[in-house]
């Protein structure tokens, strides 16, 4: 009887082992639950939209956050949602950053007719502070913009057009588009003649880089792609807070503008190894940005002494 017994026993816990051994060879398919990134609001996938805040600086910055969304007026509605101080989405944001439009805004009606997005605030979008009215307009104007599918904004409060600013009264065009400009920087002599010149430059906060876009608006009458290439390659008199990883050595030698493409050519000061041909990632960015922001093309071709270095593909930008 005891012999007995002690076979069962001796056979079942080799089977207990036998049972161990297969499962550590062949584990059971991970728990999804404590192995990826908890599910926030983003509904939609990972694709990272961008969205224009308020820096630590004042600066309105170019951030990238991935905001759910089937169409591009559900995409855009939520993105007023995360610019609306004290909204649902403001607690979204990154810190170091902060939303503009003054608490309470609602919107009232919106409408999207050939890529011109219609809003209709409410009234509390008035009570933006003095210093924060153009910055305001601004980071509407480059978040909502940044969605494919709008290329301007028409902004009425209480269903009347708002066409000039509520405290400086400042006239303003309608629709409004990036010509429009942001973080703008005067640089003229005389009113006539005037241009705007929009360049990205890399901020940092808490260890992470990010890029804040200025417009220089001056009498400056060369083409973009020099004053781009001018000011990104010369130290920024803005502020401080604001940096360009492109060599001050690098020279534009040439560049041809062409129908979807614009072809750049340098020295070979542009290159961070000049025996890998490489570029730096902080530099192509900046310059591929500025491009975007001021010529209506889809690549950007960089060569050095005319050797092809790299093609990008400006809608892939994120």
């Amino acid at each position: 009887m005891f012999k007995k017994s002690s076979i069962r026993k001796i056979c079942l816990a080799a089977f207990c082992l036998l049972i161990l051994f297969i499962l550590y060879l062949f584990p059971k398919k991970m728990d999804k639950s404590n192995n990826v990134i908890p599910e926030t609001s983003y509904t939609m996938t990972n694709v990272k939209d961008t969205i224009f805040l308020l820096d630590k600086n004042d600066y309105v910055a170019r951030v990238n956050l991935a905001i759910k969304g089937d169409t591009v007026e559900e995409k855009a509605l939520l993105m007023i949602s995360y610019l609306t101080v004290g909204s649902e989405d403001s607690n979204l944001i990154p810190n170091g950053f902060k939303p503009i439009i003054p608490t309470g805004t609602k919107v009232i009606s919106s409408s999207l007719d050939d890529k011109n997005f219609k809003i209709n605030f409410s009234k509390e979008i008035l009570n933006v502070s003095e210093k924060d009215e153009v910055k305001m307009l601004e980071s509407l104007v480059y978040s909502l913009t940044s969605i494919k599918g709008i290329k301007s904004l028409t902004i009425l409060v209480d269903g009347k057009i708002l066409n000039k600013l509520p405290h400086s009264n400042e006239y303003l065009e309608n629709p409004l588009d990036r010509s429009y400009g942001i973080n703008k920087k005067y640089d003229v002599e005389n009113i006539k003649g005037t241009t705007k010149t929009t360049m990205y430059y890399l901020s940092k906060y808490d260890g992470n880089y990010y890029y804040v876009p200025v417009t220089k608006v001056s009498n400056d009458s060369k083409e973009k792609i020099e004053v781009i290439i001018k000011e990104l390659t010369s130290s920024p008199v803005y502020e401080t807070s604001l940096m360009s990883y492109l060599n001050s050595e690098a020279a534009l030698q040439n560049y041809e503008v062409l129908d979807n493409e614009i072809s750049i050519d340098f020295n070979n000061a542009i290159l961070s190894d000049v025996t890998k041909n490489d570029i730096l990632e902080e530099v192509t960015y900046a310059i591929n940005l500025s491009i975007k922001d001021n010529y209506d093309v889809e690549h950007v071709s960089y060569t050095v002494d005319n050797k092809e270095i790299i093609t990008f593909d400006l809608k892939s930008l994120e």
